[in-house]
């Protein structure tokens, strides 16, 4: 269950992050203003020049509705969530959301989500050898940073419990229950996370500012939306790799495939060394 200390960190850092992104986007326009020659948004392989306002405006209002709707926790939100039906239905709201969006390009604003994140020409070989070295990388840094806020937590925060996806996995006894909860992990946010998260957000804000900043802004939003302060830090830096892998290949496949094989281990290694 989500504790009422952590709500108001999360949702305070959700603020502070939502108005440093802001800040951010008038500052490069006023840096573009007076150095129009600089390419600040054009490095890497990800587009983002058919990126637009409307987009932005869609972006603002994605953060605002995430604002609106984070409310202090109660048990009957906690119950709801550790039941086979809260867990399905969080997947069909992810589901949902990553629908709505891709209408959206297309339909409303005449853009091709393949073409968009590069998944019309697959380079399967480089996407392969990419994929292997970031997992490696993925999992040793996100490891590593896990113990040490952990150990860096306990004298601060010394009753923080696990995330609540890993703790109902850990504690049910239902096995249709972690089955959802694997299919949750290893395809719906995988396809639907990334697709906001890496193909959405970051490309939007690249558009408006330039790679590390959007690559930063969006991690840390992605860290915040998994609700769980020990996971924070771990979580922006497991983002801020997936940008990496999806600028080096310019293909959303490539975060996501990061995505399902960080899951997949981490449920593999709660399954045989019950790690939380």
């Amino acid at each position: 269950m989500l504790e009422l200390s952590t709500f108001g960190v999360l949702r305070d850092l959700a603020i502070f992050a939502s108005i440093a992104t802001a800040l951010g986007v008038v500052a490069y326009r006023v840096m573009r203003h007076f150095r129009p020659e600089v390419s600040w948004n054009h490095e890497g392989q990800v587009l983002s020049r058919p990126y637009a306002a409307p987009d932005l405006m869609v972006l603002a209002g994605l953060g605002l509705l995430f604002l609106s709707s984070m409310a202090p926790p109660s048990g009957g939100q906690a119950d709801a969530a550790m039941s086979a039906s809260g867990i399905i239905l969080s997947m069909l709201f992810n589901l949902i959301v990553c629908a709505a969006l891709l209408l959206y390009l297309h339909q409303l604003r005449g853009l091709n989500p393949a073409e968009l994140f590069g998944l019309q020409h697959l380079r399967w070989r480089w996407m392969g050898k990419v994929v292997l070295i970031f997992a490696v990388i993925c999992l040793v840094a996100v490891s590593l940073t896990s113990i040490a806020v952990t150990k860096w937590l306990q004298d601060i925060w010394p009753d923080l419990q696990p995330q609540q996806m890993v703790a109902v996995f850990q504690s049910s006894g239902d096995l249709w229950i972690k089955v959802l909860v694997i299919i949750a992990a290893v395809v719906i946010a995988p396809l639907a996370e990334e697709t906001l998260f890496r193909g959405f957000v970051y490309g939007v804000l690249k558009r408006y500012t330039d790679a590390p900043f959007a690559a930063l802004s969006s991690s840390l939003m992605f860290a915040i939306i998994h609700m769980h302060v020990g996971s924070l830090l771990p979580l922006c830096m497991l983002a801020v790799l997936f940008c990496l892998a999806y600028e080096i290949t310019g293909c959303l496949l490539a975060p996501m495939l990061l995505h399902m094989i960080f899951n997949t281990t981490s449920i593999v290694l709660m399954l045989v060394f019950d790690v939380k």
